[in-house]
């Protein structure tokens, strides 16, 4: 009889012990869920108040964003030399880039502007988004968008072949960063992208549309090493 007494208390104990355990674990988790859900909605709204098109069209000639532009002047400036960027660009054009992103597994090395240049337009060049700090700012977040398909500036065509682990470069203010790939996930083209990574690390986010799909983009989380 006092076997049995004890075998119980020590099964009670033991449940007991099991849902304290369960109860920190679920606390945990809706801690980092929390987290993760408040880096999704400020991201999401910083994008979503931006006048660049997230909704990438491949076969768009004509920025969403101003649609009487069709006989735009294009830049005066010189013709410059090649950008490194073999897609062929249509804009051969001397731009005042403030920065160059490159990834050598897809044989990309192509210029960005600043955030208030006339021609920081994914129908132009790698556009900066709205709402992107600066790889010299703590914990900066840098987002980048361009076309992907067969046009002469999508230069974003060949992000598909990327995976975690590959590597990027970004050079800004003369200071060399790199990257690598951490995360690739695809949403569906709502007009806003949500941002999931850590914000107590440096990152550089690309956006791009996914491949062989009208109805998805597909975004890739690069941290600094």
């Amino acid at each position: 009889m006092l076997k049995r007494i004890k075998f119980k208390n020590s099964f009670v104990l033991l449940i007991g012990i099991l849902l304290i355990v369960s109860g920190v674990f679920i606390g945990f988790l809706d801690f980092f869920e929390e987290r993760k859900e408040k880096t999704f909605s400020q991201m999401n709204i910083l994008l979503y108040d931006n006048e660049t098109p997230l909704e990438i069209d491949e076969d768009s000639d004509i920025p969403k964003d101003d649609p009487d532009n069709k006989d735009e002047e294009k830049p005066s400036e010189q013709p410059s030399q090649d950008n490194g960027n073999n897609n062929g660009n249509k804009n051969s054009f001397k731009y005042d880039f403030i920065g160059t992103l490159e990834i050598p597994k897809i044989n990309l090395k192509s210029g960005f502007l600043d955030l208030n240049s006339r021609y920081n337009n994914v129908d132009y060049n790698i556009t900066v988004i709205n709402g992107s700090t600066f790889p010299d700012e703590v914990n900066g977040n840098l987002i980048l968008a361009a076309h992907s398909g067969e046009c002469s500036y999508c230069y974003f065509n060949r992000l598909y072949k990327l995976g975690v682990g590959d590597i990027a470069y970004l050079t800004y203010k003369n200071i060399k960063y790199n990257y690598k790939i951490v995360n690739i996930y695809e949403v569906p083209k709502k007009g806003s992208v949500p941002i999931y990574r850590d914000t107590d690390k440096n990152t550089l986010t690309l956006i791009t549309c996914t491949r062989n799909s009208d109805t998805k983009q597909t975004i890739y989380i690069l941290e600094r090493y």
